[in-house]
């Protein structure tokens, strides 16, 4: 539980603000049926059910998108219903839901439901007098300061935003060819196998290995062999489909994920990313780059390391071979 949390930023920020709704909202929801303020009592208890269902959701589904917008709309109904019926105790609410919505949603769509939110309260306010602000100049002081504190939570959210996904980046990629690494490969090899294990999609591995890299360093100087393996990811990728995934395994190793595929037609896509290393990619002194590749399709009760090392066993096994071949694992 812990882990998931601390791996996952929106699913924390959504059970935080769940939880404070439910601690917070409750007691006055509770008090407003007491005391015969109905709709606000209902609408305050309706916010902390809609809280505790979008939580639940995000936790067994792992998708935090529908569950955080959907709790940020109802937060933007709650307040305007608060507003209205409270009037100015109700001005009060808007501000921490302010905030929440930051968290729940993305900057633009948090930034877009406040501006309609209060264009709903100013607009029932002209219509009606008197109803949410007791005079024209505290409906002003109101706009004012809720429109600047919605531009600084929105560039403060932007800008966390953008060094996060600078952050995963950072963490999911391989700095040098731009492919995921090492560590995003053991992530997605998981998934495979509970994909795998729960609707019998097929996956298969394809791994790669540079042949005699060492000698293209040796005789051309790192600068070349760093070169190469930038302009792989590229030609590798335009033989691949889109859901197909490329991870730098290490050193000149690469692997390919492959979802949805039999073990012919992983054989013949093996087959066709070897011929299009040869074919496309050329050294200084106009030989040929070549590629050693193991295949290995995942098997039923196989955990993804014993998967993973079949791949790297028919890798080994094409390389003794000679090189320049495919071996299916």
């Amino acid at each position: 539980m812990l882990e998931r949390l601390k791996n996952d930023f929106y699913l924390a920020m959504l059970t935080l603000v769940g939880a404070m709704i439910v601690l917070c909202v409750t007691p006055y929801g509770l008090y407003r049926l007491y005391t015969g303020n109905i709709v606000v009592g209902i609408a305050d208890l309706l916010m902390v059910t809609c809280a505790i269902i979008a939580t639940r959701k995000a936790w067994r589904s792992g998708d935090t998108v529908k569950p955080g917008l959907f709790m940020a709309v109802v937060f933007c109904i709650g307040a305007v219903l608060v507003c209205i019926n409270l009037g100015v105790d109700g001005l009060f609410w808007v501000y921490p839901f302010l905030v929440f919505i930051f968290f729940l949603v993305s900057p633009l769509k948090a930034f877009a439901l406040l501006v309609t939110m209060l264009l709903v309260l100013l607009s029932y306010a002209f219509w009606r007098p008197g109803s949410v602000f007791d005079s024209q100049f505290q409906m002003t002081s109101f706009m004012v300061t809720t429109t600047i504190s919605s531009v600084f939570a929105f560039i403060f959210a932007y800008r966390a935003q953008v060094q996060r996904q600078e952050l995963k980046r950072l963490a999911t990629t391989d700095s040098l060819t731009g492919a995921s690494n090492r560590r995003t490969l053991n992530d997605q090899l998981a998934v495979a196998i509970y994909e795998f294990t729960k609707s019998a999609r097929q996956y298969g591995l394809i791994l790669l290995d540079l042949d005699h890299f060492k000698q293209i360093n040796d005789n051309h100087g790192h600068k070349v062999g760093d070169q190469k393996l930038i302009e792989l990811i590229p030609v590798l990728k335009s033989m691949l489909r889109s859901q197909d995934q490329v991870f730098r395994f290490g050193g000149e190793e690469f692997v390919v994920l492959v979802a949805d595929t039999r073990p012919a037609d992983l054989n013949k896509l093996a087959e066709k990313l070897r011929a299009g290393v040869e074919q496309r990619m050329m050294l200084p002194d106009g030989s040929c780059l070549t590629t050693s590749i193991g295949v290995a399709q995942l098997q039923p009760g196989e955990d993804w390391e014993a998967w993973l090392h079949r791949a790297d066993m028919a890798l080994y096994q094409a390389k003794h071979l000679g090189r320049n071949q495919v071996v299916t694992g």
